[in-house]
């Protein structure tokens, strides 16, 4: 329930980040920590003794599988918001764009998002690769050695980021984003199997992170936030130390909220639907948005030649837009998860003879 809480806390620092609302204010930027949170969560949930070549095949399929259903549905929407609306929110589907361009970028405004999807397929997998070799250390070095090889992991995706926060295209963009998510998987790991039991979530706790990430504001100034997708990363050490002050301070949540949060409550789904909201939030929040023009009366031929941080009166309407779009799309999940079980329940595979 800890985690699931965590990740409805995330989830809403995303959705609320493209409507340019920080949740916890200016203390701890979204774009500090909320992308680094979610490959966290990816590495404490990595199971090393599973067979490689099953981790493989379900990081593939589940996530890639997600990725391209979705990629190919707003390839669609794409097309006839341009027909019906006059607008083109990205670029037209082709086989480029539907097959090719998601490896760098997602073409499609509407599925920006899902880059974390394609990412988390590429980072498991390798990461995956890696610690199958790594595991086979002695166990007294095991841990030093593997905080080293992924320390030298982040530390390379710093250096190879173009310097004044500029993005990265291409084969480069992968790379660097790959090895910077594969340190955050695996401190998520670690956390997991060496720290969770050692780390202390309490009020002396808090207040030195607090004042902790008071002097990192201070120390690092501009250099602050993170653009994961973009490989955009200041060429300092902050992407290795600033995420963890705010997965802190989301986990120290987490932990408060654990007994008062039922299963089966509105944050317990959307904590279970995450991969869903990131999917669907942007096309959604466009249709509310819609909705807005047609209450205001306003014609569709002034919609904003924008999505994500240009949506119609953003600041008037940005938590509509976060908890509206939360809520449409955790439902979304939760009658896509229904209708799978039923079908499957319905059509249960036939036994190999």
């Amino acid at each position: 329930m800890q985690m699931n809480i965590a990740k409805a806390i995330g989830i809403t620092a995303i959705v609320g980040g493209h409507v340019r609302w920080e949740i916890f204010g200016a203390l701890f930027p979204n774009y500090s920590w909320h992308v680094p949170l979610f490959f966290f969560i990816a590495g404490y949930f990595f199971n090393i003794n599973k067979e490689l070549f099953s981790v493989i095949k379900k990081s593939l399929c589940k996530y890639l599988g997600w990725f391209y259903g979705y990629h190919f549905f707003f390839g669609g929407m794409t097309v006839l918001v341009y027909l019906w609306f006059d607008r083109l929110y990205g670029k037209m589907p082709t086989f480029k764009t539907l097959i090719i361009s998601p490896i760098d970028s997602t073409p499609f405004w509407f599925n920006v998002a899902n880059w974390f999807l394609y990412q988390l397929a590429i980072s498991l997998v390798v990461f995956a690769i890696i610690m199958f070799f790594l595991k086979k250390i002695k166990e007294k070095y095991k841990y030093i050695i593997m905080t080293l090889f992924f320390l030298i992991c982040g530390i390379a995706a710093v250096l190879l980021a173009k310097d004044n926060f500029q993005a990265s295209h291409g084969v480069m963009k992968v790379i660097i984003k790959t090895l910077i998510t594969l340190f955050y998987i695996y401190s998520g790991w670690l956390y997991r199997n060496k720290l969770e039991t050692k780390v202390q979530f309490n009020a002396k706790w808090l207040c030195i992170v607090l004042a902790a990430q008071v002097i990192l504001l201070r120390i690092f100034s501009n250099g602050y936030h993170l653009d994961v997708n973009q490989a955009k990363l200041f060429h300092n050490m902050s992407p290795l130390i600033v995420p963890f002050t705010g997965i802190y301070l989301v986990l120290f949540m987490s932990k408060l909220l654990a007994p008062l949060v039922k299963e089966g409550s509105i944050i317990d789904k959307i904590g279970r639907n995450t991969l869903h909201i990131m999917a669907n939030h942007a096309f959604v929040i466009f249709l509310i948005e819609l909705c807005i023009f047609a209450i205001d009366g306003i014609p569709y031929s002034e919609l904003p030649k924008g999505l994500l941080f240009r949506y119609y009166k953003i600041n008037k309407y940005q938590f509509l837009y976060t908890f509206g779009s939360l809520v449409i799309c955790t439902y979304i999940g939760e009658f896509i998860n229904f209708s799978s079980r039923y079908i499957k329940n319905k059509f249960p595979a036939t036994p190999r003879q």
